[in-house]
């Protein structure tokens, strides 16, 4: 895998430092500094600027921020903070040259542990020999802005950590997995805004785990907006892969150019009732390269009710565009779909690989008979420009959003889904407002 250029290291020591997980709060807000030329014996007193991690810490409480000046600062950091949402702590820093590296003698470079409201900003984060960016049991916390890269195992992971919100970051050049993974049981997250590339995994990993205690699912997810690319060499997995996860809404999303699996869901463990179920995948643009990749969308043999409309799914030639092995097929909804870049005759995979024409797909589960085939005239698909180029049949193509809720209802169990629909901006991967009326667009851009 191609590696990716970094600041120079200025040779920091290791270290591992621990924090007692107190719900506190400061007398009142500070900032602290943290710069090579600081001091770790500065008073604790709003300003003071210290010289690592392991010293600035410690002096940190509810309602305080830190600032992480330009230097290179030793990896290797476990934090226990518990803190309010009125008086978060916030660890942010000043720019792209604000760069903690390496691990240490731990295996990750930045871990919250049991911590609530936290708050992780711009952090620049590389080298570990596995984690760059990891959340343990942690509740309430947001990372936005980081850039997580050239790590051993993931750019971001969690494990049993809900209520939290991923966004606006970039990971990229995983060595073994993924750029973000999200595992074990852990409810209520946003993946929102972020861009994967170049991870010899999945982009997004989300993976429930029933052998790792809990109730082996995450639930009430919502993943829109990334931007998946180049993922999934040498190890295969998918642009967005979930597993054992219920109630998701995957939107807005474009994936293009990845090696391996496009938009996946299924299990691979435990009881039927830790399964996938109830998602909702709507508006992603999923491009491969001619020659790579396999399918856009895979829907897996245990997996159930699925709504699958309103995206752009473009072969490599290889695969189809569609795979449904789901043994409960009335509960598969694919409609509204532009699909590309493979013959007809061989663009749905069924159970096994088994290759069908869109005709016999039509005939044996009664979808996608308003999904067109069809090139969808990206703007400048070489140059990465999925936007729609005037005369796009994917312009009008979609479901119109009071059919995507009304299907939803008569699959049943989306409530938490249809809520979240109710609440989301209608709008596409670049900001812009989609058409509210019976006239939608299909795929990640446009109407």
């Amino acid at each position: 895998m191609q590696r990716f250029a970094a600041p120079r290291s200025l040779g920091i020591f290791t270290f591992t430092l621990f924090c007692s997980l107190i719900p506190v709060a400061g007398a009142s807000a500070r900032t602290f500094y943290l710069s090579p030329s600081g001091d770790d014996r500065a008073p604790e007193a709003s300003g003071a600027t210290f010289q690592t991690l392991n010293g600035a810490i410690p002096h940190l409480w509810g309602g305080d921020t830190l600032i992480i000046k330009s230097g290179n600062f030793a990896g290797g950091v476990h934090i226990r903070r518990g803190c309010s949402p009125e008086a978060p702590l916030v660890i942010k820093a000043e720019g792209p040259y604000s760069v903690i590296r390496g691990s240490g003698e731990d295996q990750d470079a930045f871990t919250l542990n049991d911590c609530y409201n936290v708050i992780l900003d711009g952090l620049n984060v590389t080298e570990a020999r596995r984690g760059g960016i990891v959340l343990s049991h942690c509740k309430y916390v947001t990372v936005r802005n980081c850039t997580s890269f050239n790590n051993g195992k993931w750019g971001m992971f969690t494990d049993h950590s809900s209520d939290f919100t991923l966004e606006g970051n970039e990971c990229y050049g995983s060595w073994r997995e993924h750029g973000i993974y999200h595992s074990n049981s852990g409810d209520s997250f946003i993946i929102r805004n972020n861009v994967l590339h170049h991870n010899s995994g999945c982009g997004i990993h989300v993976n429930g785990d029933p052998e790792y205690g809990g109730d082996g699912v995450i639930s009430r997810g919502i993943i829109e907006g990334n931007i998946c690319y180049r993922n999934g060499r040498p190890l295969g997995g998918a642009g967005i892969n979930m597993t054992h996860v219920q109630d998701v809404i995957v939107r807005n999303n474009l994936l293009y150019d990845n090696y391996a699996g496009g938009i996946t869901f299924y299990q691979d463990t435990g009881t039927f009732a830790q399964g996938s179920k109830r998602a909702l995948i709507v508006n992603n643009t999923v491009f491969y390269l001619h020659g790579e990749g396999r399918t856009g969308v895979n829907i897996m043999t245990s997996s159930e009710k699925v709504l699958i409309c309103n995206n752009i799914f473009v072969s490599g030639g290889g695969r189809g565009t569609i795979e449904v092995n789901s043994e409960h097929l009335p509960s598969i909804i694919s409609d509204n779909n532009v699909i590309w870049g493979i013959d007809t005759t061989q663009i749905v995979e069924r159970i096994g690989e088994r290759r069908i024409s869109l005709g016999e797909w039509r005939k044996m589960s009664g979808n996608d008979l308003h999904t067109e085939y069809a090139d969808p005239l990206f703007t400048n698909a070489t140059a990465a420009d999925f936007h729609l180029r005037q005369g796009s049949p994917a312009v009008g193509r979609g479901m119109p959003l009071e059919e995507v809720r009304r299907t939803l209802s008569r699959l049943g169990g989306f409530d938490w889904v249809l809520e979240q629909l109710g609440r989301l901006p209608d709008t596409d991967l670049s900001g812009k407002p989609r058409n509210s009326g019976k006239i939608r667009g299909a795929g990640a851009y446009g109407n």
